[in-house]
């Protein structure tokens, strides 16, 4: 029987973060394969506890998993010399997830895990010995300070960028592409990725769960203003579908050589999310104008950031007009009966949830 990408052994980074633990789910539910976990040797003990637990609601996956201990930014993956020839000897297809996501990150550490991890792990699919398929998670935000309609067969048109998160997840790419001549390869690019659709769980608060924040703190006579034009667009995906689409795309044969942008096709403009926000809190609609630098100038006060809970590196996403086009991934997905949620539909899930949990989420191993 020839074999399918369905038996081929998988190679997971990022696990136990918030996506990869998603996009876990659908791949023991997807595949019959081994899936073999690397994670920092700090997170090992979490990321068997957290797949001991994954078992009871996914049967299909026990017997299936084993965690080892390394760390991309290491050469050999900081594997040791047998386990690393042995997966090369094993290995068809690599899912790599691990980054450092933070907006505020340093520049040396982002370079040091979103760039040389990134190439380390090329140099793990090029060693390997019956190679398939790289399926690498990007970012659309590798446009940078770009504006306008950015097309998902465009990387480098000389831009700059807003952080260090942006800029070492563009030189990763670059390097990708580079090498995905050599490497059957396929780029996937999320939007700002958000809580599940149905339920809204999710177990971290960033991106616009910081504008969830602000305005549930504000008093309820206080009125809220737009920040800038108030009508650049916002990129928001659910968790859910988005580990649905990578899960399907990945082992898709016409998305190989693909770079595919997993963003909403009609995304809401900030003044949209918020005014709907503000609705479902029971408070009325955004009033006037604050010019965006500004805010921006008084983010930079310790005292204001920490008071408001939104940090400035966040902010910028709301005021930043990019429209990222979908219609390679939409043309996919359409022949997969898989689809990206128009945000109006499932916000009020998102705002529900964060209702219930004001403080912080629920963490990874009391989430089901």
């Amino acid at each position: 029987m020839a074999t399918t990408v369905d038996d081929v052994p998988i190679l997971l980074t990022g696990f136990p973060g918030f996506l990869a633990d998603h996009l876990l789910r659908n791949l023991a539910g997807d595949r019959r394969a081994p899936i073999h976990i690397l994670s920092l040797p700090s997170t090992v003990e979490l990321a068997r506890t957290r797949l001991t637990m994954m078992e009871r609601d996914w049967p299909g996956l026990k017997n299936r998993w084993t965690v080892h201990p390394g760390d991309i930014s290491k050469p050999d993956l900081g594997l040791q010399a047998k386990t690393y020839a042995t997966l090369t000897a094993e290995i068809g297809v690599v899912w790599h997830l691990a980054a450092i996501y933070d907006l505020a990150v340093e520049a040396q550490l982002a370079y040091r895990v979103n760039v040389g991890g990134t190439g380390y792990i090329l140099d793990f699919c090029t060693a390997c010995a019956d190679f398939h398929r790289l399926n690498y998670v990007s970012t659309c935000y590798v446009s940078g300070e770009r504006t306008g309609t950015i097309y998902e067969d465009e990387l480098d048109r000389g831009q700059h960028h807003k952080n260090h998160y942006e800029a070492t997840k563009f030189w990763a790419e670059v390097e990708v592409q580079r090498r995905r001549k050599d490497i059957p390869t396929t780029i996937f690019r999320p939007g700002i990725v958000v809580g599940n659709s149905t339920t809204g769980e999710t177990n971290k608060y960033d991106g616009p769960y910081y504008i969830f924040q602000l305005l549930h703190r504000l008093p309820e006579w206080m009125p809220f203003p737009n920040i800038g034009s108030g009508n650049a667009v916002v990129n928001l995906v659910p968790i859910d579908v988005i580990a649905q689409a990578l899960s399907a795309l990945g082992k898709h044969e016409e998305t190989q050589g693909e770079t595919l942008h997993l963003a909403d096709p009609h995304p809401m403009t900030a003044q949209q999310i918020v005014n709907q926000v503000l609705a479902l809190l029971g408070r009325r609609p955004t009033v006037g104008r604050l010019p965006a630098s500004w805010v921006e100038r008084a983010l930079d006060n310790k005292t204001v950031s920490e008071w408001t809970g939104v940090p400035k590196e966040a902010l910028v996403y709301f005021n930043h007009d990019a429209r990222y086009d979908t219609t390679r991934a939409s043309n996919h997905l359409e022949k997969l009966d898989i689809h990206i949620p128009h945000l109006s539909i499932y916000l009020n899930n998102l705002v529900d949830f964060y209702l219930r949990h004001p403080e912080e989420p629920p963490g990874l191993l009391e989430a089901r």
